[in-house]
């Protein structure tokens, strides 16, 4: 099924959703406990309970979102684009945040011993500010997929 890997072609599941079903699982991953059929249907503003049982349905074909005891949960990612985040407090934080801070940590640390070399502090600092543009792009592209969903029109 496409959508469930991308070994032999098959597609981001991202990639296949659009408008409302992107939408909702942006709301189900911000979401820290299960979201039934009518609470999506009114926190998306749609106008019947099918037409959001279509959406979540349309996520666990995905493998982006799962049934559960009280509604719907959504899955991480297990591959695709999603995979360079992981969910806190129901925000995408990039994965390359850590690299960042530890890349930064390190260059501070070394920058303040005694005889460090100024031409090894220039270069971790480059390799620093590199992972830091890394992190700080890849947060960016997270909160404009948040945005963008939150604008998209209910159907």
């Amino acid at each position: 099924m496409a959508g469930k890997g991308l070994e032999g072609g098959a597609r981001d599941p991202l990639l296949e959703l659009s408008g409302t079903a992107l939408r909702a699982y942006m709301l189900l991953l911000r979401s820290r406990r299960p979201m039934g059929v009518r609470e999506l249907q009114h926190r998306l503003g749609l106008r019947s309970p099918s037409t959001a049982r279509h959406h979540l349905e349309r996520l666990v074909e995905l493998g982006l979102a799962r049934r559960v005891e009280g509604g719907y949960v959504a899955e991480p990612p297990k591959t695709g684009l999603l995979r360079a985040y992981i969910i806190v407090r129901g925000r995408l934080v990039p994965r390359s945040l850590a690299t960042a801070a530890f890349t930064l940590a390190a260059t501070l640390a070394y920058a303040v011993l005694p005889g460090s070399d100024p031409a090894a502090v220039a270069v971790l600092s480059v390799a620093a500010a590199l992972s830091l543009l890394d992190a700080y792009t890849a947060y960016r592209a997270a909160e404009t997929l948040r945005i963008d969903s939150a604008q998209q029109r209910p159907s």
